[in-house]
This record gives structure tokens, sequence and C-alpha cells, in this order.
């Protein structure tokens, strides 16, 4: 489901359909409405389930001497799943033990080696013992959705589709758009996208509507780009969307769970204009709806359950079990 279509289901839900008749209403208001719903309501349950769903990974290498590496900037508060280390020149990651603040004096006074431990402080990741070369450093965390703008990837209403990819290389890391995509910040007339100092994502518009690749650089002549960076782009297909890093009108959510997320945003709308009685309605269908949405996570292949360990000791000795 598009913006667009969002935006009529949250009016038709919150009775506000007359657009005239709430003119404080916007669709740029309530589009942030929605955008902040997808944050709030949303981020918690997918980060708990741990489902492997928003989940990406950012690499880089250490810096001999050097201790502390930012977390990426679209992760979801709390959302970092794993820090990851390699040797030098190495590709097979291992994962390092987070310690709590309290034991970094533990760790403070040993000699810089290959780190083994990391400590959260802040947007940044601290590394225990200090580096002493350059080790391939990865980063797993979950992406936060991206901001819902208006769409440009349908003709209704007499518009262009915009930013579909006909071509993609992924090993010269060449592509050709359509049309170039439009770029939306707050209070300024949407702009296409210009060459070099905006970074894209390339969006695939069914599924989660997910980015595939994610804050890439770019250069461009005409519709034909080259994207920078070493990001895997094998994934990438004809038919994806490349639009402004940040950006989409795609709710990155499964489609059949759209509806809801206009549902919830429009609850917040009907407080606002003290309509009490639709509220209490809302409410009630979004909580069955999320309960259905949390249940659908997990466990993703339904054919291989859980397993739970369950002791099956004697006095004679043995261990544990896995059991279904």
């Amino acid at each position: 489901m598009r913006s667009d279509e969002l935006l009529s289901w949250l009016r038709l839900d919150a009775y506000i359909g007359d657009a005239a008749a709430y003119p404080d209403q916007t669709d740029e208001v309530l589009l942030n409405e929605l955008t902040h719903k997808l944050h709030s309501v949303f981020e918690d349950i997918i980060v708990k389930a741990r489902s492997g769903c928003w989940l990406k990974y950012a690499d880089t290498t250490t810096t001999s001497g050097k201790r502390k590496y930012r977390i990426p900037g679209r992760a979801v508060v709390g959302g970092l799943e794993a820090v990851e280390i390699a040797a030098v020149g190495g590709t097979n990651y291992g994962a390092l033990k987070e310690i709590p603040a309290t034991d970094v004096q533990d760790w403070d006074g040993i000699s810089p080696g290959t780190p083994q431990v990391f400590c959260l402080q802040g947007d940044y990741v601290a590394l225990y013992p200090v580096p002493n070369a350059v080790f391939p450093l990865r980063l797993s965390f979950y992406m936060r959705p991206p901001k819902l703008v208006p769409q440009q990837s349908s003709t209704v209403g007499g518009g262009t589709i915009r930013g579909r990819l006909v071509g993609i290389n992924p090993v010269t890391r060449n592509c050709t758009v359509n049309v170039l995509p439009l770029v939306y910040e707050d209070g300024i007339s949407p702009a296409t996208i210009t060459s070099g100092d905006q970074r894209i994502d390339i969006i695939r518009p069914d599924g989660w509507f997910e980015p595939i690749v994610f804050d890439v650089s770019q250069t461009f002549t005409g519709t034909s780009f080259t994207l920078g960076g070493t990001q895997d782009l094998s994934d990438v297909q004809a038919g994806d969307f490349m639009r402004a890093a940040g950006q989409s009108e795609w709710p990155q959510l499964p489609a059949d769970f759209h509806r809801c997320l206009a549902d919830v945003a429009a609850i917040k709308v009907a407080v606002e204009l003290s309509l009490r009685e639709k509220n209490d309605e809302l409410a009630s269908n979004v909580e069955s709806d999320l309960v259905r949405f949390r249940s659908l996570l997990l466990p993703r292949v339904k054919s291989e359950p859980k397993t739970t360990p369950v002791s099956l000791k004697t006095r004679g000795g043995g261990g544990a079990r896995w059991l279904p």
C-alpha cells in the first residue's frame, strides 16, 4: 500500500475524509503521524521478536589505537544485534561479548590487541582491548523504517512513476532508472535528486518493503547511476525503486498490516479531534491486529518449531536433551 493509499484509509478511519473541513490535517501532517506510529509501535515488536526482519549490517574496519566506533545512524534505538570481528584480512567473523560499563575498568589496563569484548557508550561501540591493527568489524543492527513521503511510483492523480530500476549490473555497480526520483525536505518543494551529494536507498516494492541497500553514495549522468561503497548489490533487480536515503512511500511492513498502521495513526487523530466513540472502535481492531502480527513473527519457518531444553537427568547422571 502506497502512502497515498494509506492517507485515504487514515482519513476514512478517523472520519476526516473531507480534507476541506479539517485544514489542519494536511497530507504532510498525516504522513508524519504515520511515520511516528511506524516507529513507536512496530519497532519494539520487531526488535524483540529477533526474527531477522529489518536486520542489516554495516561493515567497516578498525583503526589501530582507536577504541570507539559509531553505531549506524539509521539503527533503531537499542537495536544493535551483534558486534563481530574477523582476523586481519579475514572474512570469518566471530561475535564479541558485551560487557556493562561497570566492567570496563577490568579491561582498561590491558595492552592493545585483538578486541575480545565491547561496551555500548551512547551512539558508540567501545572495543576492549583497544585494537592494535586493522581488523574487519561488522555491526548488525535493526534499521529504523524510512520516513513516509508522497508517492512517486504510480500515475494516480496524473503523477509520474519515478526511480524505477530498468537495468542493474552488480559487478560494475551501475544501474539505470526510468526517471530521476524526487527528494522531499520539510518546507521545501520536492526536487529531483542531484549527483554526488545525496545518498540513496534501493527499495523492493513488495514483501517487507525494506531497503535492499541503504545510504549508498552515487553519481549519475542522465538516468545512469554509478553506486559507491561496497554493499552487496546482487539482490537488486529491475523493478526495484531508487529513493533518497531514508525516504519511502511504502511502510516497512508486510502488506497485510499496512491497514493496521493506518488504524494506529487514526487513533491519535481521533483523540485530537475528540472523536471518542471512533477511537474506542479503532483501538479494539488495532489490538487484535497487533496480537496477530506478533504471533506471525515467530517461528518464521513453521516446519521447524523452536526447540526447548528439557532436562532428562536421572539419579544415574546424564545430560539435557533438546526437544521440540
